[in-house]
């Protein structure tokens, strides 16, 4: 067989709304069973101040970095009320990881913002809760 016959076209899923776009490239269930892989998805804002996130996951691991633009990820323990805010641009080529139960939402600044994001599971809204996260940065 030929490495060519091995390729697989899997689908996606994209959400649209006002704030921008928001792509699954590649989730769990597409990939064999001794993969331990989540999804990888595309977070994109499309102007200054919108914001992707204010949840926190249960269960779920994610991992940030911004490949257009400029983003805040702003961050918060709901335990201990510690809140932080790390600026990530798309020429510092930096991804952050927030651990499962850290609240966290991307802030575009400037211009549009495209960012890339890794998760432990796919997506499962029973593991979300919404938190609306501000730091003393936010605007």
């Amino acid at each position: 067989m030929s490495l060519i016959d091995r390729v697989e076209i899997l689908q996606g899923r994209r959400s649209d709304d006002e704030r921008g776009w928001l792509q699954v490239c590649l989730g769990a269930s597409q990939l064999p069973p001794d993969v331990g892989f989540g999804e990888v998805y595309v977070i994109h804002s499309a102007g200054p101040g919108q914001r992707r996130g204010d949840h926190l996951h249960r269960k779920t691991d994610e991992w940030f970095s911004v490949v257009e633009g400029t983003a805040d990820l702003e961050l918060f323990d709901p335990q201990s009320g510690a809140r932080r805010s790390i600026r990530l641009r798309a020429a510092d080529a930096r991804t952050v990881r927030v651990p499962a139960g850290l609240a966290h939402c991307l802030v575009s600044r400037g211009g549009p913002m495209t960012a890339v994001a890794w998760a432990t599971r796919e997506h499962d809204p029973d593991d979300v809760v919404s938190t609306r996260v501000q730091t003393e940065d936010s605007v």
